[in-house]
């Protein structure tokens, strides 16, 4: 339940991020080019990305078991169900 919480306050960030990407996407898509703010711009988002990640697995512990799921085995086959429906290994590699 903490997990769930506290990946929903990462929400807003990550949709600050994709509308930033998509924002310089468009306009390298449109001149081909990137300006020199653009590039700043790509490597904040980069940056707060990457950031993003690492709360993620280590302060999060996103790919850690659960203190009930070590507990109890019947939590576990949901715990475990839960990460491959979400595909948590695969997406954190």
């Amino acid at each position: 339940m903490g997990q769930t919480v506290a990946l929903d306050s990462y929400n807003t960030l990550v949709d600050e991020l994709l509308a930033n990407f998509a924002i310089i996407n468009s306009s390298v898509k449109q001149t081909g080019n990137f300006t020199v703010m653009e590039k700043e711009k790509l490597f904040k988002v980069v940056a707060q990305n990457n950031s993003l990640f690492i709360d993620m697995i280590s302060k999060l512990g996103i790919k850690d078991r659960s203190d009930t799921a070590w507990n109890l085995s019947q939590y576990e086959r949901i715990h475990e169900g839960m990460k491959e429906e979400f595909e948590i290994e695969d997406r954190f590699e």
